[in-house]
């Protein structure tokens, strides 16, 4: 069946109407932490996307005849430029066009201009990170010390820095710690005697603490 759809007349159909779709998901992905969804569920999504990518190459490539027309640059410009090949087009548009819309998108999805736009439209702010997890651990994460308490009251110390690792997944969540600390009956965290890295398999845990600084006020 694949053999009959994907052949070297359809390429370039697919390579617009869906490859330029995905290439857009990819590129806003690596600005948003969490998992990311499987390429079967964003089929809808990569194809209207696609037909966006195809939208917005029409008016790049009017604005490019406009400036060869109605300018000097044509004079001081290679030929490839002023009427770039077919297939030159194609990855243009499929893979450098798509690559900026996906880090336009990325980066709007970060900013908070785009919870401005959502309250001001009375439109609920969902957050792009999913779980609390990955934006707890996630972007801009500070180096500090965290403690963690299970169901059944245990408690884990340790150094979360730059050699530390959170991940999650469907099943389960883990952590890497790249210092481990020992934590008496009364709550005293020791250091042991020699260093140690843990890695914990968060399964029923309860909490997770972030020993934050204490902030300084009035310049002190």
């Amino acid at each position: 069946m694949w053999e009959k759809l994907l052949t070297p007349e359809t390429f370039e159909f697919f390579a617009r109407f869906l490859l330029a779709g995905y290439v857009v998901i990819f590129v806003r992905s690596a600005f948003v932490i969490g998992l990311r969804p499987k390429p079967t569920e964003l089929l809808i999504e990569a194809i209207i996307l696609s037909l966006v990518v195809q939208f917005v190459s029409v008016g790049v490539e009017s604005a490019h005849q406009a400036l060869v027309k109605f300018s000097t640059i044509a004079l001081y410009s290679p030929e490839w430029l002023i009427s770039p090949p077919d297939w030159l087009k194609l990855y243009a548009q499929v893979l450098l066009l798509a690559a900026i819309l996906g880090a336009i998108l990325g980066k709007f999805l970060q900013s908070d201009f785009r919870n401005g736009i959502l309250r001001r439209f009375s439109l609920p702010v969902v957050h792009p990170v999913r779980r609390a997890h990955d934006f707890a651990f996630g972007l801009d994460r500070p180096a500090g010390y965290v403690e963690i308490t299970f169901e059944d009251g245990t408690k884990i110390a340790g150094w979360f820095g730059e050699n530390s690792l959170a991940a999650t997944d469907d099943p389960r969540s883990d952590i890497y710690l790249e210092r481990a600390y020992i934590i008496d009956n009364q709550g005293n965290w020791t250091d042991p005697g020699e260093p140690r890295a843990i890695l914990v398999n968060l399964k029923n845990m309860r909490s997770v603490e972030f020993l934050l600084e204490k902030e300084k006020s009035d310049g002190k």
